[in-house]
């Protein structure tokens, strides 16, 4: 070996050196990583409880595991993720934090009345968040029941109510429907209890149904809120569709405002049938009365008769019609359009425009409706010189996750990628090839003693031919 080394160029021998040292190093990152696998997520987004729940019961099971995002997310090696998680769920690991129907596995004899009725809620209660967390856009649920049981001696039955506590996942909110439905679960689930006496409030104590605030059958702030938004986007849409025909650039701006009405009305009217010929009504009674009486004389033979009187008396019978109007809330009361365009439209066209707006969004002027176009001309726009970029830096418009991400991009290194230690090992073994294939054409250093052994060689050969001369 040392003679093979000793035999090398200067050049040899560096890339020989090197060689070596890339080939320790692929090694040693074969080594890391046999020795670290790659670790996925077995569950992420937990309580600190269900944290704690899951890793006692990856200690029992000899399963490694890591913690991440301050505990939230537990990591396991990538090839035992989805049998590790289905060995937990067959457990029932987590539980979520609740107690359901399990609490009456082991029954004592021994319990009261009072206790069984307390476990019993405190099973329902249970079950239900299980049900609930169960949603994608929850993280978990706290339920609280109060119970009414009936009684001989109640003259006034009370009801049953119930709350909903909600943690809702990032980025993620439960719609009016899907907040009736919580409502019903619960009230299903519990005998006697209402949907409307049920509550459903997020993790910031804002109220999600629509009950409890603003009364039976009555709508929510926030979904008054986002009634008026959704029909104003709809309008607001139409408008833009109508003006994307005239106008070919989008250099408009649209405003839609619309007020709706949730006063309840009920209005009562009540007006009698004409019925009849005259239309006075039907004739039910009719009553004549005719008196008279004789002029005295002398002669009763030829008495004659004095002035009579009439009496009539008639009846009717009348038909009346009842209406009742019970106008429902959230009914529009006004709609204001306000248009923005570019002044290249003369003064006809834009009255012509307004009267089209007007009809495709069916406005009532009687009702106060109102679309306003406006012609206004545009300032010249400056084009502003950005800055250039600061490497390292991050740009000032990222905001939010966008500069979370950024920062992090900067900060953390890039990792390697699982293919790179193959493709290294085969530039490795291509360099190694190339210097051997090299070393093999350059010719080889003697030793001193060869370097001798030829040189006498090489003098005998000249002192022989100089003798044939």
């Amino acid at each position: 070996m040392r003679q093979f080394f000793t035999s090398m160029s200067r050049h040899s021998r560096i890339a020989f050196v090197a060689g070596l040292l890339v080939i320790a190093c692929v090694i040693g990152g074969a080594a890391w990583w046999i020795a670290h696998p790659p670790y996925g997520v077995l569950f992420g987004e937990l309580r600190e409880s269900d944290a704690a729940e899951i890793t006692a019961a990856l200690s029992q099971m000899q399963v490694p595991y890591h913690l991440a995002d301050e505990g939230k997310t537990i990591l396991v090696p990538a090839e035992q993720v989805y049998g590790t998680r289905m060995k937990l769920v067959s457990q029932g690991v987590p539980k979520g934090g609740s107690v359901g129907f399990e609490l009456f596995k082991d029954s004592d004899y021994g319990v009261t009345e009072f206790a069984q009725k307390v476990n019993f809620q405190r099973a329902l209660q249970g079950e239900l968040e299980r049900t609930i967390a169960s949603l994608s856009e929850v993280a978990s649920a706290r339920v609280h029941l109060t119970i009414h049981h009936p009684s001989l001696f109640e003259r006034e039955q009370e009801t049953s109510k119930a709350s909903v506590t909600l943690s809702l996942r990032p980025q993620k909110h439960l719609d009016a429907r899907e907040v009736v439905g919580i409502q019903r679960l619960v009230a299903s689930a519990v005998e006697g209890l209402a949907p409307e006496s049920v509550v459903v409030l997020d993790g910031k104590g804002m109220v999600l149904s629509g009950y409890a605030a603003d009364g039976p059958g009555e709508a929510s702030i926030g979904d008054r809120l986002d009634e008026q938004a959704r029909i104003e986007a709809g309008l607001r849409t139409r408008v833009g569709q109508m003006l994307h025909r005239v106008l070919l650039a989008d250099d408009f701006t649209v405003s839609v405002n619309v007020r709706l009405d949730y006063d309840r009305v009920k209005q009562v009217s009540e007006r009698l049938l004409a019925q009849g010929k005259d239309g006075n009504g039907l004739l039910v009674r009719e009553k004549t009365d005719v008196t008279g009486h004789a002029i005295d004389s002398p002669d009763p033979d030829h008495a004659r008769a004095g002035p009579t009187s009439n009496g009539r008396e008639v009846e009717y019978a009348h038909g009346h019609v009842q209406e009742e109007v019970d106008r429902a809330p959230g009914r529009i009361e006004r709609i204001s359009v306000g248009i923005v365009i570019p002044s290249t439209l003369p003064r006809a066209e834009i009255e012509k425009l307004s009267a089209v707006v007007s009809v495709g969004l069916g406005l009532d002027p009687s009702r106060g409706d109102k679309v306003d176009i406006a012609a206004i001309a545009l300032p010249e726009r400056v084009a502003a010189v950005a800055p250039a970029p600061v490497p390292g830096a991050v740009s000032p418009m990222l905001t939010g996750t966008h500069a979370a991400a950024a920062i992090e991009s900067v900060r953390s290194p890039a990792r390697v990628a699982w293919w790179a230690y193959p493709a290294v090992a085969v530039l490795v073994a291509i360099i190694l090839a190339s210097l051997l294939k090299a070393s093999r054409n350059v010719p080889r250093r003697l030793l001193p003693s060869e370097r001798e052994e030829t040189l006498a060689r090489l003098h005998q050969w000249i002192e022989s031919a100089e003798v044939e001369r």
